[in-house]
């Protein structure tokens, strides 16, 4: 990112759609080629009807309260999100939030995802008692920023990935809020 960009970190709007789905979009042709990419894919691309379909999703989900979806837009476009989903709304379960986040090739590695974290951490508190998140075992440098928020490690799930003939595994982490 050029040092004269500028960064926003917000929440999602509506019109933030063409953006997150281009940016979705460019995942997979990556993970084809890195088959130890860090974002759980679905194994073929969807279409534009089902992205719209799940964007829909996603804002009922914001208005009900059951997600917290923060985007980095740098000079005006969406780059990255991360995002915290109520695990499972109106059960006993509810208290849990599960975060995600991903980031354009290119934005990585220049404080943008920490910003987001960090963004949608203070966004979770009063609405989630704790964040869980899975990460690859070989991730470490997310591994690391979610240590520097107080995650905390309490497992590991074997060939929980099986991407392009190979098997990852998964670190399962946690943060009390």
């Amino acid at each position: 990112m050029p040092s004269n960009a500028s960064l926003l970190i917000r929440d999602v709007r509506p019109t933030d759609f063409d953006d997150i789905v281009e940016t979705w979009f460019s995942f997979f042709p990556e993970a084809e080629a890195d088959p130890s990419f860090g974002l759980s894919l679905y194994r073929e691309r969807p279409t534009m009807e089902e992205e719209r379909k799940w964007f829909t999703g996603a804002l009922q989900d914001i208005e009900n309260g059951n997600l917290v979806k923060i985007v980095a837009e740098v000079d005006g476009r969406v780059v990255g999100w991360c995002d915290v989903r109520r695990v499972a709304p109106r059960t006993h379960n509810d208290h849990r939030g599960t975060l995600g986040i991903c980031l354009r090739r290119g934005f990585r590695g220049r404080g943008i995802g920490k910003a987001l974290v960090a963004a949608a951490i203070a966004k979770s508190r009063g609405k989630f008692e704790s964040l869980e998140l899975t990460v690859l075992t070989n991730n470490e440098t997310a591994v690391r920023l979610y240590r520097q928020y107080g995650f905390r490690s309490y497992g590991r799930r074997p060939s929980a990935i099986k991407r392009c003939g190979r098997y990852f595994d998964e670190r399962l982490m946690f943060l009390d809020l």
